[in-house]
């Protein structure tokens, strides 16, 4: 339900900008890294995102944004007395998501766009090793970033690193992930009056 309650309000976060006459629509891809801050049973990986923004209101924009991170096996070492140690491997897995960034930024596309974001979003956690259970948490994130034009203001370069926060067991603790990603995000200008 929590999840069918997140894709309306991002859905609807997009369409707002239809009632405001023209913005760019801005279509983005991403690669970048995901490091795990206070948990160690998974290491660094991988991430992807693709995203989706538009303006929604003066400085306030909306992105939605999928992303996925191929987590980093572990190494444990486990001690048997006598000196005896052993190095257990546990696999990474997999950590994906979608969700709605909220942006703070000028509401006009500039030569360098930096921009404050809040973002909300649904996760799932698969773990590499079979004994583990799958795991879904909502969570959300904050962080910030930075667009460089490439070419008319419709090709940008862009960059953001933020802190996604996971709580579990009723908000007692928390799964804490550092997400860099750089990308090219393509604006389209659409008038609806």
């Amino acid at each position: 339900m929590k999840r069918l309650v997140l894709l309306l309000v991002c859905c609807i976060g997009l369409a707002l900008p239809l009632w405001a006459g023209t913005y760019p629509l801005g279509i983005g891809a991403y690669s970048g890294y995901d490091f795990p801050v206070i948990q160690d049973d998974v290491g660094a990986g991988m991430m992807w995102g693709v995203g989706v923004r538009g303006n929604i209101w003066h400085f306030l924009h909306g992105q939605i944004i999928v992303r996925g991170t191929s987590q980093g096996d572990k190494d444990e070492e486990l001690e048997f007395g006598n000196n005896q140690t052993e190095t257990i491997t546990f696999k990474g897995g997999t950590l994906t998501g979608f969700g709605l960034n909220l942006l703070f930024a000028k509401q006009e596309l500039g030569n360098v766009w930096p921009y404050a974001l809040i973002g909300f979003s649904s996760n799932s956690m698969g773990f590499g090793d079979s004994f583990k259970e799958d795991e879904s948490y909502m969570g959300w994130s904050v962080g910030g970033g930075l667009g460089i034009n490439l070419y008319q203001k419709k090709i940008y370069l862009d960059a953001n690193t933020s802190l996604l926060v996971m709580p579990f067991h009723d908000n007692n603790a928390s799964r804490k992930n550092w997400q860099t990603l750089v990308g090219l995000q393509y604006f389209i200008p659409i008038r609806t009056k």
